[in-house]
């Protein structure tokens, strides 16, 4: 049985091979830039001047809501994104099958207000392993990152 919190581990040190000289990367133990006072942190980040992709994994958390919602205090406070690009996976340890509900409410209700792309990945009755949703995952956002940043991943 895979230990599903690995995969918020596995994609955050992924994503550090994207930071350059024009894009930040920030790990699960950094605050958001502009929300550092509330502590909201993501999963893995990687933010130039313009645009931040976020990565939100749920292997355990029941808050997928708040997760959500950070980043539209995150734009109403400081509007400095022309692009936030958000990535929510849900694993099959995760506990909050009841508030992804709200969670893809949040973004609904965002549209309009803030530059937020939602891509939104349920794994909770995967049949896949961890190593074929962890490569699937990373396909995907890759493909993101290099659109937006212009980005080659170093490894």
């Amino acid at each position: 049985m895979p230990n599903w919190k690995q995969l918020e581990k596995d994609i955050s040190e992924w994503l550090s091979t994207f930071r350059s000289a024009n894009v930040q990367f920030y790990n699960a133990h950094q605050a958001i830039a502009g929300l550092r006072k509330f502590r909201f942190r993501s999963d893995g980040m990687l933010a130039s001047d313009r645009v931040l992709v976020a990565v939100e994994v749920e292997a355990g958390q029941v808050h997928p809501d708040t997760n959500v919602g950070k980043y539209w205090l995150l734009y109403a406070e400081h509007r400095q994104y022309q692009r936030i690009i958000l990535f929510y996976v849900y694993t099959p340890d995760c506990r909050s099958k009841g508030r992804k509900k709200l969670g893809e409410f949040y973004a609904k209700q965002m549209k309009g207000k803030v530059p937020l792309d939602y891509i939104q990945r349920d794994f909770h009755d995967t049949t896949k392993d961890y190593q074929a949703v962890l490569a699937e995952i990373k396909a995907e956002i890759e493909t993101v990152v290099k659109r937006e940043f212009g980005a080659v991943n170093a490894s």
